[in-house]
């Protein structure tokens, strides 16, 4: 329609300015509104934060928003048993006490409060003997043995503890997984001034108690514990019940993931004299044990390990 070109140059010219001058108009007044409202960040450059309540915001490439926080936080000590780290200790050891030492000392070896050393073993007597037995826990706190009617949160309110610290370093993944006599380790836990409830005595049990069947453990160790449960041969320390048990002709499994039976001796990674207990049930991928000397010299306790746990050196089944 249009055949001078120079009409049309003058058109197309006159369609720029104008565009121009439109987009330079519309930044112009944008700016003056931000300077106005106190906005002047609200274009800001990659990674500067997006002033909005948690979780923070980036604004990415100027034209997209990513939040700067995952939108769940996860303790360390709740990710490290989600990905199976073995950062976190939960396992109580036992410490034999040498000449010249005191508590003071033996606390400060496993940079443990002192206070948490004497409720533990239940110490009355600052005094200590060399070769004297101590439960020593993997953090500052102290053992509670479950009763009928508790619960996580009854546990943690009487110790002023925090649950979920609870949860993380006993491995626990339901609230139905507590069940009475388990001990559990509470982080940070502080004795109430009420006076613990009694531990339940074995004295009275004898150390014999299988018509001969059964060697005469010393009171009060693990070794002595399970021979009360079943009929033990003389197998001597408990990290050398698994070989001597398979010598003598008793069916066993060494490893980790052999497979639990009721009845069973577990033999476990302990000190340097070895751990055993007595298989009492199986739930949920979890082998239930009873044992002493765990968390204290003659204490009896409750105690659970998933099947596969590393800490599980093997099994030895009863002869039939």
């Amino acid at each position: 329609m249009f055949k001078n070109p120079i009409l049309i140059g003058t058109l197309v010219l006159f369609g720029l300015v104008s565009f121009s001058f439109f987009i330079f108009s519309s930044n112009s007044n944008l700016a003056s509104i931000a300077k106005t409202e106190g906005a002047q960040d609200l274009f800001l450059g990659p990674g500067q934060k997006f002033s909005l309540e948690s979780p923070d915001f980036l604004l990415i490439e100027n034209c997209s928003l990513k939040a700067s926080l995952p939108p769940v936080m996860v303790t360390p000590q709740v990710l490290a048993q989600i990905v199976g780290q073995d950062e976190i200790r939960n396992e109580i050891t036992t410490y034999i006490v040498e000449p010249g030492e005191s508590l003071w000392s033996i606390a400060k070896k496993y940079d443990l409060k002192i206070e948490t050393v004497i409720w533990v073993n239940d110490i009355k007597d600052a005094i200590i003997q060399p070769g004297q037995e101590l439960a020593i826990l993997p953090v500052d706190g102290l053992i509670h043995l479950v009763e009928k009617g508790d619960t996580l949160e009854s546990i943690a309110a009487e110790y002023k503890a925090d649950p979920e610290k609870i949860v993380a370093i006993n491995e626990i993944f339901s609230p139905d997984e507590i069940f009475e006599n388990q001990a559990l380790i509470v982080p940070d836990g502080e004795l109430p001034s009420a006076p613990r409830v009694e531990q339940k005595s074995f004295t009275n049990l004898s150390t014999n108690n299988f018509y001969g069947l059964s060697h005469k453990y010393p009171y009060g160790y693990c070794t002595w514990w399970v021979a009360q449960q079943r009929a033990i041969p003389s197998w001597g320390n408990a990290k050398d019940w698994l070989s001597n048990a398979v010598a003598s002709g008793f069916p066993a499994c060494k490893g980790s993931y052999c497979t639990p039976l009721v009845g069973a001796v577990i033999s476990l990674k302990g000190s340097s004299l070895g751990h055993v207990a007595y298989v009492e049930r199986l739930t949920d991928g979890k082998v239930i044990f009873s044992e002493m000397n765990y968390i204290g010299w003659g204490k009896m306790n409750y105690r659970s390990l998933k099947i596969g746990d590393y800490r599980i050196l093997g099994y030895i089944y009863k002869s039939y």
